[in-house]
């Protein structure tokens, strides 16, 4: 003889038709605002992290400035050209560019023959001209580099003078990134301000760093002798 089936129980079911229904409509609601909430909680916390991710960023920043000088660390007459670093951390430069009354220059040698002097190479009465590298090179924050000096002196030739009076004239682009490959473009140079062009002085953030159509180079060999 076969046995009664037992009966079947539905669990989650009271018997009460809208009193069930209620009671799935309150689990779905519990479940969507769930959902909501962690969804919100993810957005926050990626919220967070771009914030962190550009205190981090701004925390790094380096700012590329181009000036001029008549004298030398040391307080002596001398004509410097330098790049320095006053932001809070490192710069990589990756492009350099310079003109002189708006003509490209390609090198050290070329400047001062373009607006000094007819030969730069013979300095046998005046003063040492010594020459840095302006890029490719790492600068750290507050750190600058001449990259190109020249001493100036009472019984020194008149064409080094002359560079001192022409520096206003000259104006640079430079291409540099940060540690987090963040790249900006900056041109700097009294010659700007002369012009107009103060707008110019601010950095452009820029993907990647262009090649320059005529970079300037540290030689003072001029390119076509062999």
């Amino acid at each position: 003889m076969e046995s009664p089936e037992a009966p079947h129980h539905h669990a989650g079911h009271t018997g009460h038709k809208w009193f069930d229904i209620a009671l799935g409509l309150s689990a779905m609601f519990v479940s969507v605002i769930t959902l909501l909430i962690a969804v919100e909680h993810g957005r926050t916390m990626e919220r967070m992290a771009d914030a962190n991710m550009r205190m981090v960023e701004a925390n790094s920043w380096p700012f590329i400035d181009f000036s001029t000088h008549n004298v030398s660390d040391k307080g002596t007459p001398e004509v410097r050209l330098v790049l320095t670093n006053e932001g809070i951390g490192p710069a990589r430069i990756e492009t350099f560019e310079l003109w002189w009354r708006d003509k490209p220059m390609s090198s050290p040698s070329e400047l001062l023959k373009a607006c000094c002097a007819p030969d730069p190479g013979q300095n046998q009465n005046g003063p040492l001209i010594s020459i840095g590298l302006a890029s490719p090179r790492i600068l750290r924050a507050g750190e600058h580099v001449n990259f190109l000096a020249a001493g100036l002196s009472a019984s020194g030739p008149a064409a080094l003078k002359k560079f001192d009076a022409e520096r206003d004239y000259i104006r640079t682009r430079v291409c540099y990134c940060s540690v987090f490959d963040e790249c900006w473009t900056k041109e700097g140079g009294d010659f700007l301000l002369l012009k107009g062009q103060s707008k110019l002085i601010h950095p452009e953030h820029v993907k990647s760093c262009p090649a320059p159509a005529v970079p300037y180079q540290i030689s003072l060999t001029n390119p076509e002798t062999p």
